[in-house]
Formats: structure tokens, sequence, C-alpha cells
């Protein structure tokens, strides 16, 4: 074999590699990963604390004793829920605050007890 048609063969090598890897690359970023998405998976979690908030008789409720009662609840162990943590809590009860126009956890109470 001469040098050129060495040098010619590595060039046809690299570029079936280079595609072989661009393509593995292409798969796996765009290959959707098992379970519910983010989103959906948010907005249960916003419809478990909207409906455990329901329940709460006491508007003088802090927050670090309604994320303990919160984490204790049956549907929050099964394994899609276990990822919940206290940074997610705290984004969650900054959505609400958001969405129900308040400020404190007390008012939250009472927005969504007067919303039912």
């Amino acid at each position: 074999m001469t040098k050129e048609e060495l040098q010619f063969l590595m060039i046809i090598i690299f570029i079936l590699i280079f595609f072989l890897s661009s393509y593995k690359v292409y798969t796996l970023f765009n290959t959707p990963v098992e379970g519910i998405d983010k989103q959906t998976q948010d907005q249960q979690l916003e419809n478990i604390f909207i409906n455990f908030l329901k329940e709460i008789k006491d508007p003088n409720t802090d927050l670090e004793s309604l994320y303990e009662n919160l984490i204790q609840l049956h549907v929050l162990q099964d394994s899609q829920y276990k990822n919940f943590n206290r940074n997610r809590f705290n984004q969650l009860i900054q959505r609400l605050y958001l969405t129900y126009k308040v400020d404190s956890l007390e008012q939250l109470i009472k927005s969504i007890h007067n919303g039912e």
C-alpha cells in the first residue's frame, strides 16, 4: 500500500467513525427518559399540596411543620416523588404564593380555603 492509499483509507475510516458517533450522540439526547415529565410531576405535586392545605384547620402553621407533615403523606412515598425535598417544597410554596397573590403561608391557607 502506498502512502496516498493509506491516507485515503484513514480519512474514509475517520469519516465513518465520525458519522457513527454523531448518530449515537443524537440518539442519546433525543431519546425520552422513562417516567413522567417534570411539568406533569410539578402539577401533580401542586395538586397534592393544595389538597393537603385544604385539610389544614390551623392557619398559623409554620413551614417546617408543614413540610414534615407533607413528606409523611402516603402519596409522596411513591417512587416517582423520591426527589421531593426541602428545595422543591420551597419552590412549590413560592409558585403558589405567586399564583394566589399572597405573601405568607397564613394568607395562602386562607385563600385556598376561601377558593373551595
